[in-house]
């Protein structure tokens, strides 16, 4: 059995690298009572996969981390077990059994990310950005070179910008990113809602779009001026017409 276990990432957490929180997690997986299967290999492992793993600095209302079941445990169950060993910064928002297939494995299906970003207090630009924004995101096409870890490679970035949306209201995810997101900074007064590719091989981060953006009016993104708030990941349907939430795939188990 497969289950993706659904949790929002906050606060002190957010200054955590992926390994770092793969370890923690994996240690509080061993403290429940939930039959998690290892591999087979001479170290045994957690049979366990990331969609998409978060960067230091965003924070995220929908993380997604797959694992594999010697034996079914209730959603109810699961979820108390984890969430009394979670720490500040993590919260365990949903358990469910999805489709044990390869290829129903969440790194492999997301397709999407929906983000919300503002600048941080002090970092607000002094020139017209919206327009700028406005603007860049309405090209037909934006030449843009993608730095891998095999080199560079030349895309087109308007390709990957699915939706987009300046929102002239303070940002509804704070931290925490959960039921009750708290109130924003007075000082924050436009968030800009973002859809970008985010697959394995084709991902655009809302930093790399703003500071394309920046450079192509003779500016320059100051490191850490946005805070980047990641509010779910998606996959597209049959058709490619249409995008769900990796959270509302399969079922809870009772």
């Amino acid at each position: 059995m497969r289950v993706r276990v659904k949790f929002a990432k906050y606060g002190p957490m957010k200054f955590i690298g992926h390994l770092e929180l793969m370890r923690y997690l994996q240690s509080a997986v061993r403290r429940t009572e939930i039959p998690v299967k290892y591999d087979e290999g001479m170290h045994q492992r957690m049979v366990m996969s990331f969609a998409m793993p978060l960067g230091v600095g965003p924070i995220s209302s929908a993380e997604y981390m797959d694992i594999e079941l010697e034996a079914p445990i209730s959603t109810e169950k699961a979820m108390k077990q984890l969430g009394e060993h979670m720490c500040e910064g993590l919260d365990i928002l949903d358990f469910r059994e999805v489709d044990g297939g390869k290829r129903m494995k969440a790194m492999t299906i997301v397709a999407a990310a929906d983000y919300e970003v503002w600048f941080r207090e002090g970092f607000t630009p002094d020139w017209d950005w919206k327009a700028g924004l406005k603007e860049f995101c309405s090209r037909e096409s934006i030449p843009w070179v993608k730095e891998t870890k095999k080199g560079t490679r030349e895309v087109d970035m308007r390709s990957w910008i699915y939706d987009w949306e300046i929102r002239e209201t303070s940002p509804a995810g704070t931290e925490p990113p959960t039921a009750d997101p708290g109130t924003p900074s007075a000082s924050v007064e436009t968030s800009v809602y973002l859809r970008l590719c985010c697959s394995v091989g084709d991902n655009l981060k809302p930093e790399q779009l703003f500071g394309e953006m920046f450079r192509s009016y003779g500016h320059e993104l100051p490191p850490f001026a946005l805070q980047v708030h990641r509010l779910d990941l998606l996959t597209a349907d049959e058709a490619g017409e249409n995008y769900i939430s990796l959270g509302d795939l399969g079922s809870r188990i009772p």
